[in-house]
């Protein structure tokens, strides 16, 4: 991982303090890991390098200790460091390709993507739309259309 963008084990301006409070919540709450840094580490990176180059699928995400994020495009600053945090991370799989000015396909790109989190060892479940990623047991399938 490069050093001029965050990884996995990056922290915000309150250093340890955040990596502190999200192993309080996680023995507060009996959760157990499932993701590790080196696997958000090996997915950030696969989305990175397809970032301008080919189709990159939109997440969202919900930490520990805040309500679920917006949907977001960006795969370098954006997500929520540390990624210990995420208690899950939704990836979109499906693309809107406009043929002409009337019409439209979908492409379906969940296979390349479960390729790829069975490819490093995810944890995830794959919904109408959404592929969830869990980062902590039990899932959390809120908001998350089986």
């Amino acid at each position: 991982m490069s050093d001029s963008v965050p990884s996995a084990k990056s922290v915000t301006d309150r250093g340890m303090h955040d990596r502190n409070l999200y192993r309080r919540i996680v023995k507060d709450r009996g959760l157990c890991g499932l993701a590790n840094n080196t696997k958000w580490d090996e997915l950030t990176s696969a989305m990175r390098s397809r970032m301008g180059k080919a189709w990159t699928p939109k997440n969202r995400c919900k930490c520990l200790d805040s309500s679920p994020s917006y949907w977001d495009g960006e795969w370098f600053y954006h997500l929520p460091f540390p990624l210990m945090s995420l208690e899950w991370l939704d990836l979109s799989f499906l693309e809107k390709k406009k043929q002409s000015s009337s019409t439209s396909i979908t492409v379906d790109h969940s296979g390349w993507i479960e390729e790829l989190l069975n490819g490093i060892g995810l944890d995830y479940q794959k919904g109408k739309s959404v592929i969830r990623i869990f980062g902590y047991s039990p899932r959390n399938f809120d908001l998350f259309e089986a």
